[in-house]
């Protein structure tokens, strides 16, 4: 039960990063909502009292990783308050971090679980015997040290980009949109593929968005009314977003993003040239107001946005989420472009995103941005 609640809302939160829009910006302020320390969401919280609410679940997504594990290491399935050894154990695990961060580094999330877990459940206590050219440190969510000269401007970067979208004009013309999707996510320890039903998102200008996925055993949505932001889950319980994931979800759902990114962005820095695939791509860090940077990676020949790397902050260590972007097809209408082909990487999962379709200016009826009425959980068997 457990797994498949964070499966869920995990798999929401991907398609609203990813169909919310091609590239997240917002031209408006994004709203913010109180975010509820751990205790007063989540049962049993013993040593992350006072954690927002909302770098929980990603801290759990974290300790996945680092420690190649599910959630039943630790939890018992339909049992999630129920104390086990592995949770006693990761508590211990969680404060020596929390503390040797708090003593060694002024409370800056340096040390994480990875840095000694490396995807194993038990830290190697040796030193590795590595080849002289072997790199066994990766700095790919770090802002590179030294910045090349010669490199074009943030602005050349994103009119170019605009550009290549089929210009502001032809982008202002289109006010809504449809997408038909599926998408494929491997499952099972050895992620053999698994294709999920039909997901519909629908698009309105200025920011409304709402996305259905026909999921095996229902259907589960996403969205935002210029308001709010939520998740729905297939048994059709509602989590209201707030804090960082409003902000984040308010930007996804500005239906003018790529023509607002200096408006989104305080700061747009160029940082140097990479390689993304076949191509090389500019590298541009963006800094929203009030979140972590992000990394945008542009074609150096094309202009498009290739990728896009996030960070979700938690106690434990940033939890990062990247985003490649491929197939731009131009609509036979309008010359506006839209990538067909989206791949992204979690922490805990692989997800390939297949558009079948996508309809500009299509009608779309405004009942779809209203946020559903959570269902309550079913009532406990009887004994």
């Amino acid at each position: 039960m457990r797994k498949t609640l964070v499966l869920t809302l995990t798999f929401c939160a991907a398609l609203a990063l990813v169909f919310g829009a091609t590239l997240v910006a917002g031209a408006q302020a994004a709203p913010q909502a109180q975010v509820k320390p751990a205790e007063q969401t989540y049962k049993d919280i013993k040593v992350m009292q006072g954690v927002p609410s909302d770098q929980v679940l990603p801290s759990m997504r974290l300790f996945n990783r680092s420690l190649n594990v599910s959630c039943e290491h630790c939890h018992v399935a339909d049992h999630e308050e129920q104390d086990t050894p592995m949770k006693d154990t990761a508590r211990k695990m969680i404060t020596m971090v929390i503390n040797i961060n708090k003593a060694s580094f002024d409370g800056r999330t340096q040390v994480t679980c990875y840095t000694c877990h490396r995807g194993a459940t038990n830290p190697v206590g040796l030193a590795i015997l590595a080849g002289p050219n072997d790199k066994i440190y990766s700095e790919a969510y770090e802002e590179p040290k030294e910045v090349p000269e010669g490199l074009p401007a943030a602005d050349q970067i994103v009119a170019k980009y605009v550009e290549a979208l089929g210009g502001e004009q032809a982008v202002r013309k289109v006010t809504s949109r449809h997408i038909t999707i599926v998408a494929d996510l491997p499952s099972g320890p050895r992620e053999e593929p698994r294709t999920v039903g039909l997901i519909e998102q629908y698009q309105k200008a200025p920011n409304l968005t709402a996305t259905f996925t026909q999921l095996p055993n229902g259907t589960a949505s996403t969205g935002f009314n210029g308001t709010d932001a939520w998740n729905q889950t297939v048994q059709g319980r509602v989590a209201k977003l707030t804090g960082t994931d409003l902000a984040r979800a308010h930007r996804d759902a500005d239906f003018y993003n790529s023509l607002n990114l200096k408006q989104t962005y305080t700061r747009l820095a160029v940082r140097g040239v990479e390689r993304v695939g076949e191509h090389n791509a500019y590298l541009v860090i963006a800094t929203p107001q009030g979140d972590s940077a992000e990394r945008l990676y542009f074609d150096t020949q094309t202009g498009l946005l290739l990728r896009r790397i996030t960070v979700v902050p938690t106690p434990v260590g940033n939890s990062p989420t990247q985003i490649d972007y491929d197939d731009y097809r131009a609509d036979e209408k309008d010359g506006t472009k839209f990538p067909y082909l989206m791949r992204i990487t979690a922490v805990t999962q692989r997800r390939t995103f297949h558009v079948q379709k996508v309809e500009d200016n299509a009608t779309v009826d405004t009942s779809k941005f209203v946020m559903p009425e959570s269902k309550a959980p079913p009532a406990p068997a009887a004994r």
